[in-house]
This record gives C-alpha cells, sequence and structure tokens, in this order.
C-alpha cells in the first residue's frame, strides 16, 4: 500500500517553514558550502524562489510504502473529523461522533503513531488533534 500525504501551501509560509527549520537563509547556505548536500541545495533555491514569490501555492508530498497500516472505517470517519470539523479536543470528537472518549483516544493515538495526525495543547491541557497535511491519497 502507498499512502501519499499531501500539504498545500503558500510560498511565505514555505519561507516561514525554513526559517523555523534552518534560523535563515545565510545558515543554509553555509551550511551547504560544508557538506554538499543535495536536501540542503534544493531547500536553499526553493526558498530563494519563494521569497520572490510569497503568494504562489506549492504542493509537498511525502509517500509512505507500508503493509503495516490498517485503516478502519473509524480511522477514516476520525480524519475526516478532524480535518472537517477542526475539534478542540479529543472529548469535542468523542461528542460529535456520539462515542466514548475511551474508544476514540486509542484510534488516535493509532493514528498519530503512523503519522497521519498530530497534537498540540489545548485548554486545561486537552489535546488538540489536527492534520498536517491537506490530502491523504492511498494507493493498493
Amino acid at each position: 500500500m502507498i499512502i501519499t500525504l499531501i500539504k498545500k501551501q503558500t510560498g511565505e509560509e514555505f519561507v516561514k517553514d525554513m526559517e523555523k527549520e534552518y534560523g535563515s537563509l545565510q545558515k543554509i547556505k553555509i551550511a551547504y558550502e560544508k557538506s554538499n548536500n543535495m536536501k540542503l541545495l534544493v531547500d536553499m533555491e526553493n526558498w530563494e524562489y519563494y521569497k520572490e514569490h510569497p503568494k504562489e501555492t506549492l504542493e509537498l508530498s511525502e509517500s509512505l510504502i507500508t503493509d503495516d497500516i490498517s485503516l478502519s472505517k473509524l480511522d477514516l470517519l476520525l480524519l475526516n473529523t478532524v480535518k472537517h470539523k477542526h475539534p478542540k479536543s479529543i472529548r469535542e470528537i468523542a461528542t460529535i461522533l456520539n462515542k466514548n472518549v475511551s474508544s476514540i483516544q486509542p484510534q488516535l493515538k493509532k493514528l498519530e503513531s503512523e503519522g497521519l495526525i498530530k497534537f498540540k495543547e489545548g485548554n486545561k491541557n486537552s489535546l488538540v488533534p489536527y492534520l498536517t497535511y491537506d490530502d491523504i491519497k492511498i494507493t493498493i
């Protein structure tokens, strides 16, 4: 099974991501000169391009090839709910789906371990689930 995770972002968002990862364009140039790492070169060239074209939209994708991931109907429902309802907690997802927290929490943790969702801290120590990708394409 091939799972392709697709993220759409503007050039401006891409530049912010690069600043978080590398600090500055000068730092990535220095790192590239020392290592000749092709990833650094591509990131540097893209950074320079999108700095000049901040409104342009780009699509980043990451592919996972695995036979280990199995997605149930509940998993797909959880992914869809997180994407479209933007819940503020696991409890809110349970309420939306009319399920017990104890029945969906393990599924959400499984989706997190498979890299399909992430959590950030919310109010009162709640975990807020979010998708880091806009589209998930599954090829069997």
